[in-house]
């Protein structure tokens, strides 16, 4: 990331979608032993789908300032050559050259969602509500027309932190991030570290993108 990795204030500012985020996100939260309970089949008080719409607005937002120019970031559904589906969700896109189809396209948008050509595609970001266990098929059918896809939880057990990642590497994935981990004792913890790297990473895609997409 060359000189966005450094000043105190510059990280300060990366970092604040996703302090103002992860505070926002616990208050929809229950109990985590009444989750346990119910086997998380509602994820907290609020749906997980919508949950996972504001997870991915604000990730976009927080990604948005950090790439160059030519380079964009949406929720969207990719295609493949033939302008098929290449999968049955795409959380967030991030790509270059443009989009071949846009939805809401109005001046106060309820929604901002485009399909994007995979060979314009930089990377996609598979985001999800409470992680418990990876999704191999996703990643092995996206990877076929993208070759990075990225893995980012809102929440997940403290404990279960190594299994996920192992497995979301072995799985293909670029690699796994959260916004918070829960501890056996409902307490919810955040680490930085996770943030930046999740944000040198996409980065390093578009910094490493050689040539025309």
């Amino acid at each position: 990331m060359g000189n966005r990795r450094k000043g105190a204030l510059g990280r300060i500012l990366r970092l604040e979608q996703f302090h103002s985020l992860s505070e926002e996100l616990l208050q929809w939260r229950v109990d985590p032993q009444i989750e346990q309970m119910q086997e998380c089949k509602r994820g907290g008080i609020i749906l997980p789908f919508v949950k996972g719409l504001r997870l991915s607005a604000r990730l976009i937002y927080a990604i948005r300032p950090l790439l160059p120019s030519g380079y964009q970031v949406d929720w969207g559904h990719l295609l493949t050559p033939d302008e098929e589906s290449c999968s049955p969700e795409c959380d967030i896109i991030i790509y270059k050259n443009g989009y071949v189809r846009r939805w809401n396209d109005h001046t106060d948008p309820v929604m901002d969602f485009k399909f994007v050509s995979c060979r314009n595609a930089i990377a996609v970001i598979s985001c999800k509500s409470l992680l418990r266990s990876v999704d191999r098929r996703y990643c092995k059918n996206l990877k076929q027309y993208v070759s990075s896809v990225l893995l980012f939880a809102e929440c997940c057990g403290l404990r279960d932190l190594d299994r996920l990642r192992k497995a979301a590497i072995n799985a293909g994935y670029k690699g796994f991030w959260y916004l918070h981990a829960m501890t056996e004792g409902g307490v919810y913890e955040k680490h930085e570290k996770v943030w930046e790297d999740f944000l040198e990473t996409v980065v390093s895609l578009v910094d490493h993108r050689e040539g025309p997409v």
